[in-house]
């Protein structure tokens, strides 16, 4: 009885805590793709769809341009999800921020794709390690970069890029 009592009680627990998890999770939606996040334990996860085959990115700045910024493009080619951190220096100019000399920070990659659509998850710390990533505490302001292209090649240009303004 008492460890029946115990299991009941523990699967409560984690239904209130997955629920806790889902309430406290943010999304946006435009053109087409949507992007989902929520803090936990010094990390935001994220997890980002788009109506394509190709790649999709999530970016971070301060203002609505794009010099600055701090992209996760990923993409899934034969099953497997690659998501690389990028810094753009200029327009058309970003690199991994490990050819910059940055240790990448993302964890927890997970990705499906089919049909013309992918998703992708991911979690990076909430404080930046270089001065190619940003800080992304909760309550922070940034323009929040999405953007998707019908192709898996990173230095493919996008089909849909906006920006948009995003508190965490």
């Amino acid at each position: 009885m008492k460890k029946l009592f115990l299991l009941i009680s523990l699967t409560i627990l984690t239904l209130g805590s997955c629920q806790a998890q889902k309430d406290n999770m943010k999304t946006i939606d435009k053109n087409g793709m949507k992007v989902s996040w929520h803090f936990k334990n010094e990390r935001i996860y994220f997890e980002m769809s788009a109506p394509t085959d190709g790649w999709i990115t999530i970016g971070f700045n301060t203002n609505s341009g794009i010099q600055g910024a701090s992209l996760l493009m990923g993409n899934v080619i034969d099953g497997k999800t690659n998501l690389v951190e990028h810094y753009t220096s200029n327009p058309g100019n970003y690199k991994p921020i490990t050819e910059l000399g940055a240790a990448a920070q993302v964890e927890n990659i997970e990705g499906t794709e089919g049909n013309n659509f992918t998703q992708i998850k991911f979690s990076l710390p909430i404080e930046a390690l270089s001065q190619y990533q940003k800080d992304l505490k909760p309550n922070m302001d940034y323009f929040m970069i999405l953007a998707y292209s019908r192709e898996d090649d990173f230095q493919h240009h996008s089909m849909m890029r906006t920006h948009i303004k995003v508190t965490l």
